[in-house]
Formats: C-alpha cells, sequence, structure tokens
C-alpha cells in the first residue's frame, strides 16, 4: 500500500537528486522502501507527515549515493550540457504538484524557487548551490532564509 501510494512522487524526486537516471533511481528507491519497511516504527506523526518521513530517507540515501566515489566518477564521463543544468529547466521540469510543493513554491520569486529547488529538492550544498547558480555563498542562504520565512507566513495565513 505505501508503495502503490508514494513510489511515483518519491521516484520523480529521486530522478532529480540522480541527474534522471531512472535505474539508479528505481534501485534507490527500492532501498528507501526497504528501509522504510524495516523502521517503520520509529516515524513519529508528532513529527510531521508520514510522506515526509519516507521522502526525507529518499531524499537522504540518494544524496548519499551521489556523493559517493562511483558516482562522481560516473558523472565525470557526461558532459555539462547533457546534464540539464539550467536552473530554470530543473525548476519547471520538477513534478511536485504531487506532494503540493509546487503550489507552495508559486508563493516564492523565481530567484527563491531556484535556490530551493537546487538546495532542497536536488540535495545540493549551499557552495554546490552557488557554483551551479553562479551566485555567492551568502546569496545561496540569504535567498534560502527568506524562502523559508516566506513559506512560514503563508502557511499561517492559510
Amino acid at each position: 500500500m505505501l508503495y502503490s501510494n508514494y513510489s511515483n512522487a518519491l521516484l520523480g524526486i529521486i530522478r532529480k537528486i540522480v541527474n534522471d537516471d531512472l535505474e539508479l533511481a528505481k534501485d534507490i528507491l527500492q532501498e528507501a522502501m526497504v528501509k522504510i519497511w524495516n523502521n517503520v516504527n520509529g516515524y513519529e506523526s508528532s513529527k510531521g507527515t508520514l510522506f515526509t518521513w519516507m521522502l526525507n530517507i529518499c531524499r537522504n540515501l540518494a544524496i548519499d549515493r551521489t556523493r559517493s566515489r562511483d558516482f562522481k566518477n560516473q558523472s565525470k564521463n557526461i558532459s555539462f550540457n547533457d546534464q540539464g543544468t539550467e536552473v530554470d529547466e530543473m525548476t519547471d521540469e520538477f513534478k511536485a504538484d504531487t506532494i503540493g510543493v509546487k503550489k507552495l513554491l508559486n508563493v516564492l520569486s523565481p530567484e527563491q524557487k531556484q535556490v530551493v529547488d537546487a538546495v532542497y529538492m536536488l540535495g545540493y550544498t549551499h557552495s554546490e548551490a552557488a557554483a551551479r547558480l553562479k551566485l555567492p555563498v551568502g546569496t545561496v542562504k540569504t535567498r534560502l532564509r527568506s524562502a523559508i520565512m516566506e513559506l512560514r507566513k503563508y502557511i499561517k495565513s492559510n
């Protein structure tokens, strides 16, 4: 039941983190589902929704995999343009409709959306996001902070 209800949304997010590598994303999703199944007793509803808990497990596994030596070596063989690194494209292609994130992100300015997408959806560190977006690290941090404050304000008012 968990798999059928959440797998498509989780797979979409994992694919974004692993540069749209479907096979790798499926492997990570399978590993995540096993981890979720084995640790379901560790889920605490007071800390967030079940989906958020599952999303964090998937996201963390995908980020761990992208930071591994094997993934980095594989990525060196792909040209920069083949990775689809246009930030506007990343934001537009992210399929967040299924989890309601897209509606929330529409509250943000385009600059804030780019930074939130790079850091929280694609799993880049502040430094990696800054390099990718060609911005100073301080600007990335400032935009993230202002985006979070804007989202909190929006959520409280709705």
